[in-house]
């Protein structure tokens, strides 16, 4: 038993380590922590299992660098998120609130615009994108992949949070 615990504890710190490596891909307002599966467990299946906890403030910065609107703000509203976007309509500028959703799909989490909030109507994202033709909305329809590129972090789920994003990942433990 004693050996147990003590390999647990030696593993759990081999783990961090893997863990902290992976981190440091990520961009700022990103945390990770290790979730509460066993280390003996994640050694055996070479995945060490995760908690990525995303603020709408990185989130702001991913989307804004994937679709060029850089008046584009993102924030937690009743556990989900709603995207500010300033947008030009019969000639004037407004700030339309963009409800969006996010999935986990292909190893990464993807955050999409799902429909629009203008002046007490509600309208689906794709309609407003195509009778405006605005192409860095069609980005938002389609939707907002991270994270980019090679990546050691593989994402499993995702779900809104009043914080922001939260996302289950694995990430390979030799490799």
């Amino acid at each position: 038993m004693l050996l147990g615990v003590v390999g647990e504890v030696v593993l759990r710190g081999a783990i961090d380590s893997r863990i902290e490596a992976a981190a440091a891909e990520l961009p700022a307002g990103v945390t990770v922590t290790r979730d509460d599966t066993p280390a003996l467990w994640q050694v055996a299946t070479g995945q060490a299992t995760l908690r990525v906890e995303v603020s709408p403030e990185a989130l702001t910065d991913t989307a804004r660098s994937v679709t060029q609107l850089q008046g584009l703000q993102v924030a937690s509203e009743s556990g989900g998120l709603v995207a500010q976007v300033p947008l030009s309509i019969a000639g004037r500028e407004q700030s339309v609130d963009v409800l969006l959703s996010v999935v986990a799909e292909g190893g990464q989490a993807v955050l999409r615009a799902d429909t629009v909030r203008l002046a007490g109507i509600t309208l689906p994202m794709a309609a407003v994108a195509d009778q405006l033709g605005n192409a860095q909305l069609d980005r938002l329809v389609d939707g907002v992949a991270f994270p980019e590129g090679e990546r050691q972090v593989t994402i499993s789920s995702a779900r809104a949070t009043d914080e922001g994003l939260e996302l289950g990942a694995e990430v390979a433990m030799w490799g």
